[in-house]
């Protein structure tokens, strides 16, 4: 058979009442991810205000500093390698920079109880956060060169199960999703106008 030629089937009701269950349930699993890269990105902007912040008012003169709101580490030289501190949100964090003085690894815990954890490149682009909201949903995601969200592995309170899987412009080209209940999904998205297939599991 070519592939011009087109096979035309009666596809029976029950088949197309769970194909659109699965469509929708992977649409809430898409707009979830959304939401998590969303609150992961807050995260970090709010990570970096902060570091920012307690840079600015720590004591240029290098040595130790015991201070109630912040701990600051430096090294042999004068220069700052890492701060332990309380953000004026009520976000307690840790990061710790390299020789350059650039942020390489960020652990927060926000004033609602989310932890978050961050490794950054040389450049400052986050490449990997790992993050657990208040309702129990925690996202893992990983980030290419250009800081582009490439993947991401998330799972939501209510043990839904997702992987999404991103282009070079960001744009989730094929996902995974298992729910509480075991159904499964597998859809490709192959770009505008392109073709998408949903296969139920």
């Amino acid at each position: 058979m070519s592939d011009s030629q087109e096979v035309h089937e009666p596809i029976p009701e029950a088949m197309l009442r769970r194909l659109e269950r699965v469509e929708r349930a992977y649409g809430r699993l898409l707009r979830t991810n959304r939401l998590l890269l969303i609150g992961l990105a807050v995260l970090l902007g709010t990570a970096a205000a902060t570091v920012v912040t307690l840079a600015l008012r720590l004591p240029p003169a290098p040595g130790e500093v015991v201070q109630a709101r912040s701990f600051a580490l430096r090294d042999a030289k004068g220069r700052l390698r890492g701060v332990f501190g309380m953000a004026t949100n009520g976000a307690s964090q840790l990061v710790l920079q390299d020789e350059s003085g650039h942020a390489r690894l960020r652990l927060i815990v926000l004033g609602d109880g989310s932890p978050g954890l961050t490794l950054i490149d040389q450049k400052g682009r986050s490449r990997a956060a790992l993050g657990l909201l208040p309702d129990e949903t925690i996202t893992l995601a990983f980030a290419d060169r250009q800081g582009i969200s490439r993947a991401a592995l998330g799972l939501t309170a209510r043990q839904a199960a997702s992987l999404a899987l991103a282009d070079s412009n960001g744009v989730t080209r094929a996902g995974m999703g298992v729910a509480a209940d075991g159904k499964s999904t597998v859809t490709n998205l192959n770009g505008p106008g392109g073709s998408e297939s949903v296969v139920p599991q």
